[in-house]
């Protein structure tokens, strides 16, 4: 079975692809102002000259992690006022993007950036949510699953030790099966088999997963 929350990613991922440049001045500007503490206070600044008050701080995203990209963008369009007054205002946050893009580098993000940012961060929320379930984070809050969890590591233990202490001299022969002796001792060990079973009748390969069931490289191109 394929990844579902890799499946997701590719969506996401070819989401971005299409505000690229709007996400790459985001990201531009939230870098600028984390750079430095006192970038950092000037835009506090310029919040309490905007009477704006929020608990949520700029975070600046990791390129690998498409989840970290929503949680800035989340944040970074909630204080568009903020950058907007900071490129008429602030010296220092326009002459940068101004080097830059006298260097051909992306400018300061303008309104349609953010405008673009925002649209995206509906889209993007329903699969950030969508991973969180997939993951399980949203739903491991029962007692009797941790409960049960640890009665079956109790009773794994007592089998492994039992298991240990047995003669295996037996077990050298060349005909030996291991797949068949865990069946004829299922009802001695009754965890411990179901553990090995699961273990030993995975074949060996040494193709990535994501290798294996990726269906990228077999589809077939416009020639």
């Amino acid at each position: 079975m394929r990844c579902c929350a890799y499946i997701l990613y590719l969506i996401v991922g070819e989401g971005l692809k299409e505000i690229d440049a709007s996400v790459a001045r985001v990201h531009e500007a939230v870098r600028y102002l984390k750079s430095s503490p006192n970038r950092n206070q000037t835009f506090r600044n310029f919040m309490e000259r905007l009477g704006m008050e929020s608990k949520s701080l700029l975070c600046l995203d990791v390129p690998t992690r498409w989840n970290s990209t929503y949680l800035m963008l989340e944040t970074a369009e909630k204080f568009e006022k903020v950058f907007l007054r900071m490129d008429f205002e602030d010296d220092g946050y326009s002459s940068y993007f101004r080097s830059k893009e006298d260097s051909g580098g992306l400018g300061s993000p303008c309104m349609s950036d953010f405008q673009n940012c925002r649209e995206f961060v509906t889209f993007l929320r329903l699969f950030y949510n969508a991973t969180k379930k997939f993951s399980g984070s949203l739903y491991v809050t029962s007692n009797a699953f941790f409960d049960e969890i640890f009665v079956i590591q109790e009773s794994c233990g007592n089998e492994v030790e039992k298991y240990l202490t047995e003669n295996c001299d037996g077990r050298r022969d060349v005909n030996f099966e291991v797949l068949g002796w865990w069946k004829d001792n299922s009802s001695r060990y009754p965890m411990l088999s179901k553990v090995a079973k699961d273990v030993l009748a995975v074949p060996v390969s040494t193709v990535a997963s994501k290798s294996a069931f990726s269906t990228g490289g077999r589809i077939v191109d416009p020639f």
